[in-house]
């Protein structure tokens, strides 16, 4: 597990800048047209010896700091459990002008928090062009499409817990022939082991709990909310902020390394850690 930092300053603050090139952090400059200052960004590891003094700077000077947790092949294939997390996303949910409050595809769509209930096949402007991707999502929703490949090889194995839904093309209304969605009607109890990492905001019209995405490190969860019968699941809990909503899908340990063993792309794997 390697936990890394995409930080990003603006080049006027300049005791920030000069503190990052004596530290011999590897960097970028970027200017910004029509303006005196440009930005500067870095990528950083927490493991680099550097960190510390580079974090200090982000509290003391304030900067852009987005936190991502890269696992490897092994401790995926290890895990009981793991987090599918969409890596590519391609175009809008239609009608994108209504997204997400009048939507064909939702229904009790909660106007303040976006949470929802998904009821229909979600709606794409045109085909998706997704190259040698295996999965995708469209941009601002957490379900996840896939090829015919991935749903053909789940089948086989005798993958439980997911439905292929058709996904439709919204000004035709004609079905997609490259993706179908990845459907999971499972909804585990809470178990989500929240610490200070999780900011949370309890909606005031629907008094659905909305946690910030999780980025750092194994994501918690309590033993008792998984389910051994299934490979397919939604946590309880929900992820986002504003109108984004969704619920992490988990994979069983077999169909995260059937993944690994058929170098399927579009997805990243993250191990959860039962407790």
């Amino acid at each position: 597990m390697e936990i890394w930092h995409r930080v990003a300053v603006n080049t006027s603050k300049r005791k920030f800048a000069e503190a990052i090139k004596n530290l011999g952090v590897p960097h970028h400059l970027q200017d910004l047209p029509g303006k005196p200052n440009g930005f500067m960004y870095f990528d950083i590891k927490e493991s680099d010896p550097r960190w510390t003094a580079v974090s200090d700077l982000i509290l003391q000077l304030g900067a852009s700091d987005i936190c991502e947790t890269f696992f490897d092949d092994d401790e995926i294939r290890k895990a009981e459990w793991v987090r599918l997390i969409s890596a590519f996303e391609q175009g809008y949910p239609q009608p994108k002008s209504d997204w997400p409050l009048k939507q064909l595809s939702y229904e009790n769509v909660c106007p303040k928090c976006g949470v929802y209930n998904q009821v229909a096949s979600l709606r794409i402007q045109k085909e998706p062009h997704v190259g040698k991707k295996s999965f995708m999502s469209p941009i601002w929703v957490g379900e996840i499409f896939c090829t015919s490949e991935v749903i053909s090889a789940l089948r086989d194995v005798q993958a439980n817990g997911f439905d292929a839904w058709d996904v439709k093309i919204h000004k035709t209304n004609e079905i997609s022939a490259v993706v179908q969605q990845l459907y999971i009607s499972s909804v585990m109890p809470s178990g989500l082991e929240v610490d200070n990492s999780h900011d949370r905001v309890v909606c005031s019209i629907c008094h659905t709990t909305k946690h910030s995405p999780h980025v750092k490190g194994s994501m918690r969860i309590d033993r008792k909310a998984f389910r051994k019968d299934l490979d397919f699941m939604k946590t309880w809990e929900w992820f986002g902020s504003g109108l984004i909503a969704f619920r992490e899908i988990l994979i069983s340990n077999r169909i995260a390394c059937l993944i690994l063993d058929r170098k399927w792309k579009g997805v990243r794997l993250k191990p959860v850690e039962p407790i």
